[in-house]
């Protein structure tokens, strides 16, 4: 299972930076801007709408397992003829972009499972299909996130392997956990459920909502223990974007953001 998630970190970067390349070539578009020699993409929540998160919509995890990752040469296609009638090819083929080795994902292969990731034309107009690598990023993301989650579950939920614990330190792995989640929905614009996990040896434990400059501007007691939840009513904060901390006995267990339209 460790080796898994290591794994999956090492694709996430990998990944990244092969997207970054591949925004290189496309750094004119309108849905980025190059900054001081950086490629930016537009990603500012007001630019969006519609907005859901991966967890409430699919595995990735499960998505992820399914795609073939290849490595390969690329091919010197003829792009035309010049006014002599001879074949004019994309590459003169010394450039090390055509000699060099590539690795990347059948478009064929992808639209199956992410359709929304493949487009087609381009290259004249034939028909052939291009990925959207950059946006792989968030699937991959998640995937580390279902990962992790289920690493924890593994830890705390008594499938304990033999030789991972002594016994003496196999109930203690048990306890439940205290943990804090993703508000759903997220944006909200009426009113807004922050799950949690509250372990039962916490004597106390408080929500509080930030807003983005850290000003405190609620507090919400957690009395339940377990799995439990906070409702956030929409009509108590104006339309922007907001910070949330779970702190137990003390401690911070954790921060996220959340977002509320009107």
């Amino acid at each position: 299972m460790k080796k898994t998630f290591l794994l999956f970190a090492c694709m996430l970067c990998a990944t990244f930076t092969f997207a970054q390349e591949v925004v290189n070539d496309f750094s004119g578009s309108s849905s980025s801007d190059v900054v001081n020699g950086v490629v930016l993409s537009h990603s500012d929540y007001r630019l969006k709408k519609d907005i859901q998160y991966l967890a409430n919509t699919q595995h990735s995890l499960e998505q992820i397992m399914l795609m073939n990752p290849i490595e390969y040469y690329l091919i010197n296609l003829q792009m035309g003829e010049d006014e002599k009638g001879n074949p004019m090819y994309m590459y003169e083929g010394d450039e090390p972009v055509y000699l060099q080795k590539h690795f990347g994902l059948i478009a064929q292969e992808l639209r199956d499972i992410f359709p929304n990731l493949v487009y087609e034309g381009g290259l004249g107009g034939n028909g052939y299909l291009s990925v959207s690598y950059t946006e792989l990023i968030p699937v991959l993301i998640r995937a580390i996130q279902e990962l992790k989650t289920e690493l924890d579950e593994a830890k705390t939920g008594g499938r304990i392997m033999e030789g991972d614990t002594t016994p003496s330190d196999a109930p203690g792995m048990r306890l439940l956990q205290t943990e804090l989640f993703q508000n759903m929905p997220n944006p909200f614009n009426e009113k807004t459920e922050i799950p949690c996990t509250i372990a039962e040896s916490v004597k106390k434990a408080t929500l509080y909502v930030y807003d983005m400059s850290g000003k405190q501007l609620s507090e919400y007691p957690v009395d339940g223990r377990g799995k439990t939840a906070v409702t956030i009513e929409g009509g108590s904060l104006d339309a922007g974007m907001y910070l949330y901390s779970l702190i137990a006995d003390g401690n911070v267990i954790d921060t996220k953001r959340m977002i509320l339209t009107k």
